[in-house]
């Protein structure tokens, strides 16, 4: 059913899957501009991207939740293939709209196949068949990989192979998928026997919305306040890295007793110590500052996450897991991310860096308070 080959390519996939976003986050705008597309066209091509992540992956996962028997593993392997031909199509188109019409494209296939993996891996963590956190975790791995090697590689003329790159990981997203073990084979999955998604749901995306907001200021402008403060280039990507190892060891050590906590405990601790971060990296210049700050994203990402993408699973009904899990994607890593990255930037343009990791702060703690009204018991 769930063999160690099976178990393999979930790692793989995650390891790849995020090694994309790795090169796709710092070398896409790069990769544009490099193309002779202005600023103007730049942000369109980044937020087209944003847009798929907030309407693909509830979408797609409708579609797999009303599919008889499931179909999840077959979608993923074509969605990534699909991926691997419009990442090559990027380069060779050359009037914008049509660059337009292929991103937006490879943007829903690539947003859509992470929920339908991530369901799939709580699956198997609630069968106690494997443990997600520790099948995540190489996510984290392949991201540092990817950023890491991408500066080194990705300079000057060779910033035109990053189409290629992106082939090559998509390519190994559908060879990782054929291995999946098949969802239709694990035990019958816990969940409401509603149709309906409950109160509890519907918070629970209102806190992972906000908690993915408060991290505008974070991925939209971290680089640049360093820069501003006057740190050089491998000095910001050692910061960078200092939060994705913080990370990994946290997935890595404490995976399962977070997904079992309750999500009241859980999530509104973690918003608290994301408003901690936000205002001790407004306030703080000192590398030594910021790289305890950076310590933190254990709990402001990685915590959050796990027992968010568990308790996703627990508290929507058992015949819409699929859906249910886009919607997380979708409100958090879609639309929180794309609203608090925007607003942070005007936020900045008027008032400065620090104003914007302080707002992010404030929005954090509502997000606790919102947190405080979740289930307050654990499951065992």
């Amino acid at each position: 059913m769930v063999s160690t080959s099976s178990l393999h390519a979930i790692r793989i996939f995650y390891a790849a899957y995020f090694a994309a976003m790795g090169l796709i986050l710092p070398f896409f705008p790069v990769w544009l501009a490099g193309r002779g597309l202005d600023a103007v066209a730049v942000g369109v091509m980044t937020g087209l991207l944003a847009a798929a992540k907030v309407v693909a992956p509830p979408w797609i996962g409708h579609i797999a939740d009303g599919q008889q028997g499931g179909h999840s593993r077959k979608f993923i392997v074509i969605a990534a293939l699909a991926a691997a031909l419009i990442a090559i199509g990027m380069g060779y188109v050359e009037e914008i709209w049509m660059l337009a019409v292929v991103v937006l494209i490879f943007g829903v296939l690539w947003a859509s196949i992470l929920p339908l993996t991530d369901g799939l891996s709580v699956a198997m963590s609630e069968a106690a068949l494997a443990d997600y956190g520790r099948l995540r975790v190489w996510g984290s791995i392949g991201f540092v990989i990817a950023s890491l090697a991408g500066g080194i590689w990705l300079v000057g003329e060779r910033i035109g192979e990053f189409p290629f790159w992106i082939f090559a990981l998509m390519l190994l997203l559908a060879a990782a998928a054929v291995r999946f073990p098949d969802h239709r084979l694990l035990p019958v999955s816990s969940g409401r026997s509603e149709e309906g998604f409950g109160r509890d749901f519907i918070l629970l995306l209102i806190v992972s919305f906000l908690m993915q907001m408060s991290h505008g200021a974070y991925y939209g402008f971290f680089s640049l306040y360093l820069v501003d403060l006057g740190y050089e280039g491998w000095q910001i990507g050692a910061f960078w890295v200092l939060g994705v190892m913080a990370e990994i060891i946290l997935m890595w050590g404490w995976s399962r007793p977070l997904q079992q906590a309750a999500p009241a405990w859980v999530l509104s601790v973690s918003l608290l110590i994301a408003a901690l971060r936000w205002l001790g990296i407004g306030s703080t210049q000192v590398w030594y500052g910021l790289l305890l700050w950076q310590l933190l994203h254990a709990a402001s990402f990685a915590a959050f996450h796990l027992s968010a993408v568990a308790w996703v699973k627990r508290l929507a009904p058992s015949s819409r897991h699929a859906t249910a899990q886009g919607w997380y994607s979708a409100s958090g890593f879609g639309l929180g991310s794309t609203i608090g990255i925007m607003g942070c930037g005007l936020i900045v343009a008027d008032y400065g860096y620090p104003a914007a990791f302080y707002l992010c702060a404030l929005v954090a703690l509502v997000g606790a308070a919102l947190a405080c009204r979740l289930p307050a018991a654990s499951m065992r």
